[in-house]
């Protein structure tokens, strides 16, 4: 299976997706959307929380992240993740120094531990949506970081936790892209 980048740089290079079900890309609805509301994200650095095969965050340094850190440790993931990530370091290599394309393969809970923020930040956060306990322990920290600019939940409304449930947290999101049970929710903090 393949999906496509949407925009900037690679706008059309196809990106390898597993078969199976152990990554669940980001819908192109809800992706087009999430991007077409920023267009360039040239002054953040972007982080991919779960981040499967990649899709997200390389939409984001397509349309301009300075960094895109990618935050993966399935081993079928990782395979997908290295080979597109291969993919872009061998077609953009001048590109690729400048804005770097790195993958750390930590489990996310550890996340928030290392991070060390280098300038206005986007994270993106999408856990297996049944993996509640990851939005719940991760949530805290991310929300309480001054380092994180916006904030990017995708979740299910059937499978993941209620688009309302954020507002419990005191927390209501500055906007709520919807495709049918599947929301993406973006926070912005700066």
């Amino acid at each position: 299976m393949s999906i496509r980048i949407l925009g900037g740089l690679a706008k059309g290079r196809s990106l390898f997706v597993p078969k199976g079900d152990q990554t669940r890309p980001t819908s192109v609805l809800l992706k087009r959307r999430i991007f077409d509301s920023l267009q360039d994200l040239s002054e953040y650095h972007f982080i991919d929380l779960c981040a499967g095969s990649g899709s997200v965050g390389l939409e984001a340094w397509s349309r301009g992240a300075k960094s895109v850190k990618f935050i993966e440790n399935h081993p079928l993931a990782l395979k997908s993740l290295e080979k597109n990530i291969g993919d872009f370091k061998n077609s953009f290599v001048s590109e690729v120094s400048e804005r770097p394309l790195i993958i750390s393969k930590q489990g996310v809970e550890k996340w928030p531990a290392h991070f060390k923020s280098e300038g206005p930040t986007i994270v993106f956060f999408d856990p297996p949506y049944e993996s509640h306990h990851l939005y719940k322990k991760l949530m805290p920290p991310i929300l309480e970081n001054p380092s994180i600019s916006q904030l990017w939940i995708e979740s299910d409304r059937q499978k993941g936790l209620a688009s309302t449930y954020w507002d419990a947290l005191g927390h209501k999101p500055d906007k709520l892209f919807e495709q049918g049970t599947s929301y993406l929710a973006v926070f912005r903090f700066n």
